[in-house]
């Protein structure tokens, strides 16, 4: 009874770990609802921005996030394949991002 007890407890603790864990950046993003659903694109206002926390996908094609850190904006160093490396700062509040993309800057809304 007391191990199923702490292996439920153990379990539950792991759940909610886990779903605090993600990133507030993490996530679809566009300048628009209707941008929200394109593939592809070729600048930041006809491209839809896909966050994980361990990637980006946007109109500069696929990066993967190197290093990171935090204040109340997470600071990436994105490796972006033969573009290089491109800094870029997520400010997520909410439903809204401000982001810096190699040094532009773009307001972005998380899509529904």
């Amino acid at each position: 009874m007391i191990k199923a007890l702490v292996a439920a407890c153990a379990l539950g603790a792991g759940l909610v770990s886990t779903a605090s864990a993600a990133e507030q950046f993490v996530g679809r993003w566009a300048v628009s609802a209707e941008v929200c659903g394109a593939m592809g694109g070729d600048n930041a206002r006809n491209s839809a921005l896909v966050a994980t926390d361990t990637s980006l996908w946007w109109f500069d094609g696929y990066c993967r996030i190197g290093k990171m850190y935090k204040t109340r904006a997470v600071y990436v160093q994105a490796h972006c394949g033969a573009r290089g490396d491109v800094p870029v700062t997520l400010d997520a509040q909410g439903d809204r991002m401000k982001i810096t993309w190699d040094k532009k800057v773009e307001e972005l809304r998380r899509c529904k």
